[in-house]
Protein backbone atom coordinates (compact mmCIF):
# COMPACT_ATOMS: atom_id res chain seq x y z
CA UNK A 1 0.00 0.00 0.00
CA UNK A 2 3.16 2.31 0.93
CA UNK A 3 4.19 2.60 -2.58
CA UNK A 4 0.93 3.44 -4.14
CA UNK A 5 0.09 5.91 -1.71
CA UNK A 6 3.51 7.21 -2.39
CA UNK A 7 3.06 7.23 -5.88
CA UNK A 8 -0.03 8.97 -6.10
CA UNK A 9 0.87 11.91 -4.00
CA UNK A 10 3.72 12.58 -6.24
CA UNK A 11 1.60 12.62 -9.38
CA UNK A 12 -0.41 15.20 -7.26
CA UNK A 13 2.23 17.07 -6.18
CA UNK A 14 5.23 17.14 -7.93
CA UNK A 15 5.21 15.31 -11.51
CA UNK A 16 1.81 16.68 -12.97
CA UNK A 17 2.75 20.42 -11.18
CA UNK A 18 5.20 20.29 -13.92
CA UNK A 19 3.30 19.77 -16.84
CA UNK A 20 -0.13 20.72 -18.65
CA UNK A 21 -2.99 18.73 -19.21
CA UNK A 22 -6.42 19.83 -20.27
CA UNK A 23 -8.93 16.70 -19.29
CA UNK A 24 -12.01 18.12 -18.57
CA UNK A 25 -12.44 16.41 -15.19
CA UNK A 26 -15.77 18.34 -14.02
CA UNK A 27 -18.36 16.10 -13.50
CA UNK A 28 -20.71 17.82 -11.26
CA UNK A 29 -21.17 15.32 -8.35
CA UNK A 30 -17.89 15.06 -8.26
CA UNK A 31 -16.61 18.71 -8.97
CA UNK A 32 -15.56 19.61 -5.57
CA UNK A 33 -13.62 16.12 -4.70
CA UNK A 34 -11.05 17.09 -7.84
CA UNK A 35 -11.31 20.61 -7.49
CA UNK A 36 -8.40 20.59 -4.67
CA UNK A 37 -6.05 19.07 -7.68
CA UNK A 38 -7.61 20.36 -10.60
CA UNK A 39 -4.10 23.06 -11.43
CA UNK A 40 -2.35 20.37 -10.95
CA UNK A 41 -4.25 18.09 -12.47
CA UNK A 42 -4.44 19.99 -15.68
CA UNK A 43 -1.29 20.72 -15.97
CA UNK A 44 -0.50 17.04 -16.36
CA UNK A 45 -2.55 16.47 -19.70
CA UNK A 46 -1.53 19.69 -21.19
CA UNK A 47 2.13 18.31 -20.84
CA UNK A 48 1.09 15.90 -24.25
CA UNK A 49 1.19 18.78 -26.05
CA UNK A 50 4.53 19.47 -28.46
CA UNK A 51 4.76 23.23 -29.40
CA UNK A 52 2.53 23.94 -26.64
CA UNK A 53 -0.36 22.69 -29.12
CA UNK A 54 -3.52 23.05 -27.08
CA UNK A 55 -6.91 21.16 -27.65
CA UNK A 56 -7.97 21.94 -30.96
CA UNK A 57 -10.20 25.05 -30.84
CA UNK A 58 -12.49 26.02 -33.89
CA UNK A 59 -10.29 28.35 -36.54
CA UNK A 60 -11.79 31.07 -38.75
CA UNK A 61 -12.17 28.01 -41.67
CA UNK A 62 -13.23 25.77 -39.03
CA UNK A 63 -16.15 27.77 -37.82
CA UNK A 64 -17.29 28.30 -41.14
CA UNK A 65 -17.75 24.38 -41.50
CA UNK A 66 -19.18 24.42 -38.70
CA UNK A 67 -22.03 27.05 -40.06
CA UNK A 68 -22.16 25.37 -42.86
CA UNK A 69 -22.74 22.36 -40.94
CA UNK A 70 -25.02 23.54 -38.31
CA UNK A 71 -26.41 27.08 -38.78
CA UNK A 72 -28.49 26.82 -42.22
CA UNK A 73 -32.22 26.90 -42.03
CA UNK A 74 -33.17 23.17 -41.83
CA UNK A 75 -35.86 23.77 -44.52
CA UNK A 76 -32.90 25.23 -47.11
CA UNK A 77 -30.89 21.95 -46.09
CA UNK A 78 -30.38 19.59 -48.94
CA UNK A 79 -31.62 16.51 -47.93
CA UNK A 80 -29.23 13.03 -47.87
CA UNK A 81 -29.58 11.46 -51.66
CA UNK A 82 -29.42 7.91 -52.85
CA UNK A 83 -26.53 6.59 -54.10
CA UNK A 84 -25.68 3.95 -56.01
CA UNK A 85 -22.66 2.82 -53.32
CA UNK A 86 -23.02 -0.04 -50.89
CA UNK A 87 -24.01 0.67 -47.49
CA UNK A 88 -21.45 -0.66 -45.01
CA UNK A 89 -21.59 -0.86 -41.28
CA UNK A 90 -20.87 1.51 -38.92
CA UNK A 91 -19.10 -1.34 -36.64
CA UNK A 92 -16.76 -4.27 -37.09
CA UNK A 93 -18.13 -7.31 -34.12
CA UNK A 94 -16.27 -10.12 -35.92
CA UNK A 95 -13.32 -9.28 -33.46
CA UNK A 96 -12.48 -11.85 -31.36
CA UNK A 97 -11.40 -9.82 -28.65
CA UNK A 98 -12.92 -6.16 -29.26
CA UNK A 99 -15.46 -4.57 -31.39
CA UNK A 100 -14.49 -1.27 -33.13
CA UNK A 101 -15.84 1.28 -35.39
CA UNK A 102 -14.10 3.31 -38.08
CA UNK A 103 -16.50 6.12 -39.13
CA UNK A 104 -16.11 8.61 -41.74
CA UNK A 105 -17.73 12.00 -42.71
CA UNK A 106 -19.25 14.58 -40.43
CA UNK A 107 -19.29 12.60 -36.98
CA UNK A 108 -20.40 14.56 -33.51
CA UNK A 109 -19.39 12.88 -30.02
CA UNK A 110 -21.34 13.92 -26.87
CA UNK A 111 -19.11 12.16 -24.28
CA UNK A 112 -21.32 13.48 -21.35
CA UNK A 113 -24.18 10.83 -22.83
CA UNK A 114 -21.87 8.48 -24.47
CA UNK A 115 -23.25 8.90 -28.16
CA UNK A 116 -21.33 9.39 -31.05
CA UNK A 117 -23.60 10.11 -34.09
CA UNK A 118 -23.01 10.27 -37.64
CA UNK A 119 -24.55 12.51 -40.13
CA UNK A 120 -25.15 11.44 -43.17
CA UNK A 121 -23.70 13.98 -46.40
CA UNK A 122 -26.28 15.59 -49.04
CA UNK A 123 -23.74 14.50 -51.61
CA UNK A 124 -24.07 10.79 -52.51
CA UNK A 125 -20.57 10.18 -53.44
CA UNK A 126 -19.14 12.30 -50.46
CA UNK A 127 -17.45 9.63 -48.22
CA UNK A 128 -19.04 6.19 -47.37
CA UNK A 129 -22.30 5.23 -46.68
CA UNK A 130 -23.12 3.82 -43.32
CA UNK A 131 -26.12 1.41 -42.13
CA UNK A 132 -29.01 3.03 -40.98
CA UNK A 133 -28.36 1.11 -37.22
CA UNK A 134 -27.59 1.85 -33.85
CA UNK A 135 -24.60 0.48 -32.19
CA UNK A 136 -23.64 -0.57 -28.81
CA UNK A 137 -20.20 -1.06 -28.21
CA UNK A 138 -17.56 -1.40 -25.12
CA UNK A 139 -14.12 0.05 -26.01
CA UNK A 140 -12.23 -2.09 -24.18
CA UNK A 141 -10.77 -5.27 -25.46
CA UNK A 142 -11.79 -8.12 -23.61
CA UNK A 143 -15.16 -8.52 -24.63
CA UNK A 144 -15.99 -11.95 -23.89
CA UNK A 145 -14.61 -11.43 -19.71
CA UNK A 146 -18.22 -10.19 -18.46
CA UNK A 147 -15.73 -9.56 -15.28
CA UNK A 148 -13.95 -6.92 -17.03
CA UNK A 149 -16.74 -5.41 -19.34
CA UNK A 150 -18.83 -4.94 -16.34
CA UNK A 151 -16.67 -2.08 -15.71
CA UNK A 152 -16.68 -0.08 -19.15
CA UNK A 153 -19.09 2.39 -20.31
CA UNK A 154 -21.22 1.75 -23.07
CA UNK A 155 -20.88 4.13 -26.07
CA UNK A 156 -23.81 4.27 -28.68
CA UNK A 157 -22.82 4.75 -32.36
CA UNK A 158 -25.80 5.77 -34.94
CA UNK A 159 -26.32 7.38 -37.74
CA UNK A 160 -28.39 10.82 -37.45
CA UNK A 161 -30.43 13.16 -39.82
CA UNK A 162 -28.56 16.56 -40.63
CA UNK A 163 -32.12 18.19 -39.12
CA UNK A 164 -31.85 16.33 -35.44
CA UNK A 165 -28.29 16.32 -35.23
CA UNK A 166 -26.69 17.89 -32.33
CA UNK A 167 -25.35 21.69 -33.31
CA UNK A 168 -20.71 21.44 -33.26
CA UNK A 169 -19.30 23.49 -30.29
CA UNK A 170 -15.84 22.00 -31.42
CA UNK A 171 -14.26 21.23 -34.49
CA UNK A 172 -11.02 19.34 -35.32
CA UNK A 173 -9.41 17.87 -38.65
CA UNK A 174 -7.88 15.77 -36.45
CA UNK A 175 -8.57 12.06 -36.24
CA UNK A 176 -9.83 11.09 -32.81
CA UNK A 177 -9.49 7.58 -30.86
CA UNK A 178 -12.07 6.41 -28.49
CA UNK A 179 -11.40 4.07 -25.70
CA UNK A 180 -11.65 2.82 -22.31
CA UNK A 181 -9.04 2.71 -19.57
CA UNK A 182 -11.00 0.34 -17.29
CA UNK A 183 -11.47 -3.34 -17.21
CA UNK A 184 -8.64 -5.05 -15.59
CA UNK A 185 -6.23 -2.17 -16.18
CA UNK A 186 -4.29 -1.37 -12.90
CA UNK A 187 -2.74 -5.05 -13.15
CA UNK A 188 0.72 -4.42 -15.06
CA UNK A 189 0.21 -7.52 -17.31
CA UNK A 190 -3.61 -6.12 -18.18
CA UNK A 191 -1.98 -2.48 -18.70
CA UNK A 192 -0.08 -3.34 -21.17
CA UNK A 193 -2.43 -6.02 -23.23
CA UNK A 194 -5.49 -4.38 -22.61
CA UNK A 195 -4.89 -0.92 -23.15
CA UNK A 196 -1.12 -0.01 -24.18
CA UNK A 197 -0.51 -2.58 -26.64
CA UNK A 198 -3.37 -1.70 -28.82
CA UNK A 199 -3.33 2.00 -28.29
CA UNK A 200 0.54 1.46 -29.67
CA UNK A 201 -0.56 -0.38 -32.66
CA UNK A 202 -3.45 2.12 -33.42
CA UNK A 203 -2.43 5.32 -32.55
CA UNK A 204 1.37 5.37 -33.69
CA UNK A 205 1.07 5.69 -37.05
CA UNK A 206 -0.25 9.32 -36.43
CA UNK A 207 2.82 10.29 -35.41
CA UNK A 208 1.28 12.09 -32.78
CA UNK A 209 -1.38 13.92 -34.75
CA UNK A 210 -4.42 12.21 -33.07
CA UNK A 211 -6.97 12.82 -30.27
CA UNK A 212 -7.74 10.85 -27.49
CA UNK A 213 -11.04 10.55 -25.61
CA UNK A 214 -10.80 8.72 -22.83
CA UNK A 215 -14.08 6.76 -20.99
CA UNK A 216 -14.23 5.57 -17.56
CA UNK A 217 -10.87 7.31 -17.11
CA UNK A 218 -8.19 7.07 -14.44
CA UNK A 219 -6.57 9.96 -13.37
CA UNK A 220 -3.70 8.04 -11.34
CA UNK A 221 -3.36 5.58 -14.37
CA UNK A 222 -2.85 8.38 -16.95
CA UNK A 223 -0.17 9.88 -14.91
CA UNK A 224 1.51 6.26 -14.12
CA UNK A 225 2.09 6.03 -17.75
CA UNK A 226 2.01 9.13 -18.68
CA UNK A 227 5.58 9.07 -21.24
CA UNK A 228 3.69 6.79 -23.15
CA UNK A 229 0.59 9.52 -23.97
CA UNK A 230 3.25 12.62 -24.44
CA UNK A 231 4.87 10.32 -27.30
CA UNK A 232 1.43 9.08 -29.18
CA UNK A 233 -0.17 12.35 -28.86
CA UNK A 234 0.90 16.26 -29.11
CA UNK A 235 -3.25 17.02 -27.70
CA UNK A 236 -4.68 17.22 -24.85
CA UNK A 237 -6.89 13.81 -23.77
CA UNK A 238 -9.92 14.39 -22.97
CA UNK A 239 -12.34 13.04 -20.35
CA UNK A 240 -14.83 11.55 -22.46
CA UNK A 241 -17.48 11.19 -19.67
CA UNK A 242 -17.68 14.42 -18.35
CA UNK A 243 -17.20 16.36 -22.02
CA UNK A 244 -20.24 18.76 -22.11
CA UNK A 245 -19.12 19.49 -25.58
CA UNK A 246 -20.57 18.32 -28.99
CA UNK A 247 -17.12 17.61 -30.89
CA UNK A 248 -17.20 17.52 -34.40
CA UNK A 249 -14.42 15.60 -36.81
CA UNK A 250 -14.03 13.92 -39.89
CA UNK A 251 -12.32 10.52 -38.73
CA UNK A 252 -13.31 8.57 -35.58
CA UNK A 253 -11.53 5.18 -34.21
CA UNK A 254 -13.93 3.91 -31.43
CA UNK A 255 -11.92 0.88 -29.95
CA UNK A 256 -8.67 -0.14 -30.49
CA UNK A 257 -6.91 -2.35 -32.17
CA UNK A 258 -6.31 -5.74 -30.65
CA UNK A 259 -4.78 -8.87 -31.94
CA UNK A 260 -4.10 -11.56 -28.71
CA UNK A 261 -2.92 -10.87 -25.51
CA UNK A 262 0.47 -9.36 -25.42
CA UNK A 263 0.92 -9.23 -29.08
CA UNK A 264 0.83 -7.39 -32.34
CA UNK A 265 0.61 -9.90 -35.95
CA UNK A 266 2.34 -7.33 -38.38
CA UNK A 267 0.40 -8.85 -41.28
CA UNK A 268 -2.96 -7.36 -40.00
CA UNK A 269 -1.85 -3.66 -40.08
CA UNK A 270 -0.84 -1.84 -42.77
CA UNK A 271 2.73 -0.38 -40.85
CA UNK A 272 3.90 -3.88 -40.01
CA UNK A 273 4.07 -3.02 -36.16
CA UNK A 274 5.81 -6.04 -34.43
CA UNK A 275 6.49 -5.87 -30.40
CA UNK A 276 10.27 -5.45 -31.38
CA UNK A 277 8.88 -1.71 -32.51
CA UNK A 278 6.53 -1.15 -28.89
CA UNK A 279 9.36 -2.26 -26.89
CA UNK A 280 11.98 0.56 -29.02
CA UNK A 281 9.06 2.87 -28.59
CA UNK A 282 8.76 2.05 -24.65
CA UNK A 283 12.42 2.80 -23.97
CA UNK A 284 12.15 5.96 -26.20
CA UNK A 285 9.39 7.20 -23.95
CA UNK A 286 10.93 5.94 -21.11
CA UNK A 287 14.39 7.57 -22.22
CA UNK A 288 15.97 4.18 -21.38
CA UNK A 289 19.95 4.10 -23.09
CA UNK A 290 20.56 0.47 -24.01
CA UNK A 291 18.74 -0.37 -27.12
CA UNK A 292 20.73 -4.08 -27.20
CA UNK A 293 22.47 -6.03 -24.63
CA UNK A 294 26.33 -5.63 -25.86
CA UNK A 295 27.07 -9.38 -25.78
CA UNK A 296 28.93 -10.89 -25.00
CA UNK A 297 28.64 -8.71 -21.65
CA UNK A 298 32.14 -10.01 -19.93
CA UNK A 299 34.09 -9.23 -23.04
CA UNK A 300 32.71 -6.31 -24.57
CA UNK A 301 32.00 -4.29 -21.24
CA UNK A 302 34.19 -5.46 -19.13
CA UNK A 303 31.71 -5.94 -16.22
CA UNK A 304 29.54 -9.04 -15.12
CA UNK A 305 25.70 -9.78 -16.45
CA UNK A 306 23.60 -7.86 -14.15
CA UNK A 307 20.35 -9.89 -13.26
CA UNK A 308 17.25 -8.07 -11.99
CA UNK A 309 14.93 -10.58 -9.80
CA UNK A 310 11.80 -9.54 -8.94
CA UNK A 311 11.20 -10.34 -5.31
CA UNK A 312 7.15 -10.37 -4.99
CA UNK A 313 5.96 -9.03 -1.25
CA UNK A 314 3.20 -11.03 -0.80
CA UNK A 315 1.82 -13.92 -2.50
CA UNK A 316 4.26 -16.01 -4.71
CA UNK A 317 7.83 -15.24 -2.80
CA UNK A 318 11.14 -16.50 -2.79
CA UNK A 319 11.13 -18.11 0.76
CA UNK A 320 15.47 -18.65 0.02
CA UNK A 321 15.71 -15.46 -1.82
CA UNK A 322 19.06 -15.00 -0.34
CA UNK A 323 20.40 -18.32 -1.37
CA UNK A 324 19.38 -17.58 -4.77
CA UNK A 325 21.26 -13.97 -4.99
CA UNK A 326 24.42 -16.16 -3.54
CA UNK A 327 24.37 -18.27 -6.32
CA UNK A 328 23.74 -16.19 -9.02
CA UNK A 329 27.11 -14.47 -7.45
CA UNK A 330 28.87 -17.27 -7.37
CA UNK A 331 27.94 -18.39 -10.89
CA UNK A 332 29.14 -14.93 -12.08
CA UNK A 333 25.99 -12.72 -11.79
CA UNK A 334 25.82 -9.02 -10.60
CA UNK A 335 22.59 -9.13 -8.50
CA UNK A 336 20.07 -6.54 -7.95
CA UNK A 337 17.30 -7.40 -5.81
CA UNK A 338 13.50 -5.34 -6.09
CA UNK A 339 10.08 -5.24 -5.81
CA UNK A 340 7.69 -4.10 -9.05
CA UNK A 341 6.34 -0.54 -7.87
CA UNK A 342 4.17 2.18 -9.54
CA UNK A 343 7.33 4.52 -10.00
CA UNK A 344 7.70 3.35 -13.66
CA UNK A 345 10.55 5.80 -13.83
CA UNK A 346 12.28 3.91 -11.53
CA UNK A 347 11.38 0.29 -12.70
CA UNK A 348 12.02 0.83 -16.31
CA UNK A 349 15.78 2.04 -15.36
CA UNK A 350 16.27 -0.72 -13.45
CA UNK A 351 15.28 -2.97 -16.03
CA UNK A 352 16.76 -1.55 -18.73
CA UNK A 353 20.17 -1.67 -17.22
CA UNK A 354 20.29 -5.51 -17.03
CA UNK A 355 20.86 -7.93 -18.74
CA UNK A 356 18.52 -10.50 -17.71
CA UNK A 357 15.41 -10.30 -15.22
CA UNK A 358 14.01 -13.24 -13.57
CA UNK A 359 10.66 -13.51 -10.94
CA UNK A 360 7.90 -16.38 -10.14
CA UNK A 361 5.04 -15.95 -12.49
CA UNK A 362 3.41 -12.57 -12.00
CA UNK A 363 2.13 -9.13 -13.85
CA UNK A 364 5.59 -7.64 -12.67
CA UNK A 365 7.29 -9.32 -15.21
CA UNK A 366 5.64 -7.11 -17.54
CA UNK A 367 8.59 -4.88 -16.84
CA UNK A 368 10.38 -7.15 -19.45
CA UNK A 369 9.05 -4.47 -22.10
CA UNK A 370 12.25 -1.99 -20.91
CA UNK A 371 14.97 -4.80 -21.53
CA UNK A 372 17.72 -4.22 -23.94
CA UNK A 373 17.12 -6.55 -27.19
CA UNK A 374 19.12 -10.01 -26.58
CA UNK A 375 18.43 -9.88 -22.73
CA UNK A 376 17.50 -12.43 -21.09
CA UNK A 377 13.83 -13.42 -19.11
CA UNK A 378 13.75 -16.10 -16.75
CA UNK A 379 10.19 -16.91 -15.29
CA UNK A 380 9.75 -19.55 -12.54
CA UNK A 381 6.22 -21.06 -12.49
CA UNK A 382 4.80 -22.56 -9.60
CA UNK A 383 3.80 -25.78 -8.83
CA UNK A 384 0.29 -26.57 -10.75
CA UNK A 385 1.12 -27.73 -14.19
CA UNK A 386 0.77 -23.91 -15.10
CA UNK A 387 2.87 -23.98 -18.63
CA UNK A 388 0.26 -22.84 -20.49
CA UNK A 389 -0.10 -19.86 -17.79
CA UNK A 390 3.51 -19.17 -18.59
CA UNK A 391 2.91 -18.85 -22.21
CA UNK A 392 1.25 -15.61 -21.53
CA UNK A 393 4.64 -14.28 -21.15
CA UNK A 394 6.58 -16.82 -23.33
CA UNK A 395 5.34 -15.90 -26.31
CA UNK A 396 5.64 -12.22 -26.20
CA UNK A 397 9.33 -12.57 -25.11
CA UNK A 398 10.13 -15.03 -28.00
CA UNK A 399 8.40 -11.90 -30.09
CA UNK A 400 10.27 -9.24 -28.17
CA UNK A 401 13.54 -10.72 -29.59
CA UNK A 402 14.80 -11.75 -25.84
CA UNK A 403 16.04 -14.97 -24.73
CA UNK A 404 13.25 -16.81 -22.74
CA UNK A 405 14.23 -19.57 -20.22
CA UNK A 406 11.16 -21.28 -18.03
CA UNK A 407 11.62 -23.35 -15.04
CA UNK A 408 8.72 -25.44 -13.23
CA UNK A 409 9.28 -26.06 -9.36
CA UNK A 410 8.44 -29.46 -8.04
CA UNK A 411 6.29 -30.02 -5.29
CA UNK A 412 9.35 -30.44 -2.59
CA UNK A 413 10.09 -26.76 -3.47
CA UNK A 414 6.52 -25.44 -3.11
CA UNK A 415 4.89 -23.98 0.29
CA UNK A 416 2.01 -26.10 -0.69
CA UNK A 417 4.43 -29.26 1.15
CA UNK A 418 4.02 -27.27 4.50
CA UNK A 419 -0.32 -27.84 4.21
CA UNK A 420 -0.62 -30.64 2.05
CA UNK A 421 0.84 -34.24 2.44
CA UNK A 422 2.73 -35.27 -0.37
CA UNK A 423 -0.09 -37.76 -1.72
CA UNK A 424 -2.62 -35.33 -1.90
CA UNK A 425 -4.20 -34.60 -4.98
CA UNK A 426 -2.99 -31.30 -5.36
CA UNK A 427 0.41 -33.05 -5.84
CA UNK A 428 -0.40 -35.99 -7.58
CA UNK A 429 -3.21 -34.82 -9.85
CA UNK A 430 -3.03 -31.17 -10.06
CA UNK A 431 -5.53 -31.23 -13.16
CA UNK A 432 -8.35 -32.09 -10.90
CA UNK A 433 -8.17 -28.23 -9.64
CA UNK A 434 -7.97 -27.33 -13.20
CA UNK A 435 -11.16 -29.26 -13.49
CA UNK A 436 -12.89 -26.65 -10.99
CA UNK A 437 -12.34 -23.03 -13.19
CA UNK A 438 -9.62 -20.78 -12.69
CA UNK A 439 -10.74 -19.52 -9.42
CA UNK A 440 -9.55 -22.76 -8.15
CA UNK A 441 -6.67 -22.73 -9.80
CA UNK A 442 -5.91 -19.30 -8.98
CA UNK A 443 -6.63 -19.71 -4.79
CA UNK A 444 -4.76 -22.57 -5.04
CA UNK A 445 -1.63 -22.55 -7.04
CA UNK A 446 -1.33 -18.72 -7.55
CA UNK A 447 -2.42 -17.08 -4.00
CA UNK A 448 -1.77 -19.47 -1.54
CA UNK A 449 1.64 -20.61 -3.01
CA UNK A 450 5.17 -19.21 -2.39
CA UNK A 451 8.43 -21.01 -3.42
CA UNK A 452 11.53 -22.32 -1.92
CA UNK A 453 13.63 -23.15 -5.29
CA UNK A 454 16.27 -25.76 -5.04
CA UNK A 455 19.58 -24.60 -6.29
CA UNK A 456 21.06 -27.94 -7.37
CA UNK A 457 18.01 -28.32 -9.59
CA UNK A 458 17.90 -24.37 -10.44
CA UNK A 459 21.33 -23.96 -11.16
CA UNK A 460 21.52 -25.03 -15.24
CA UNK A 461 18.87 -22.11 -15.25
CA UNK A 462 21.46 -19.89 -14.12
CA UNK A 463 24.14 -21.52 -16.08
CA UNK A 464 22.24 -21.26 -19.32
CA UNK A 465 21.37 -17.34 -19.08
CA UNK A 466 24.92 -16.45 -18.28
CA UNK A 467 26.11 -18.76 -21.34
CA UNK A 468 23.40 -16.99 -23.55
CA UNK A 469 25.00 -13.94 -22.19
CA UNK A 470 28.56 -13.97 -22.43
CA UNK A 471 28.39 -16.57 -25.64
CA UNK A 472 29.58 -14.87 -28.98
CA UNK A 473 27.66 -16.50 -31.10
CA UNK A 474 24.11 -15.02 -29.44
Amino acid sequence: MGPEVSFLKSIRRIELRNFTFGLVLGCFIVAFAYFSMTNSFHSVVNSTSTGNVATPTPSGEMLKKMASLDQLDTSTRPKPKKGNKKQVPLCDLSQKRIDTCEIEGDVRIIGKTGTIVWVPSPEPDDGPDYERKVWHIKPYPRKKDKAAMDQVRMVTVKPMDLEEAPACTNYSDVPVIVFSDSGYSGNYFHDYTDVLVPLFTTARRFQGEVLFLVTDLKVYWIGKFLPVFKNLTKYDLINFDCDEEVRCYKKVYVGLTSHDDFDIDPDRIPEKYTLVDFTRFMRTAYELKRDKAEIPIQKTLGRKPRLLIFARAKTRKFLNLDDIVLEAERLGFEVVATEATYRLDRVSLDVNSCDAIMGVHGAGLSNMVFLPVNAVFIQVLPWGDLGWVGDYFKRPVEKMKLKYLQYEISPEESSLMDEYPRNHTIFTDPQSVHQKGWSAIDEIFLKKQNVRLDMDRFRPTLKEALRHLNSEDS
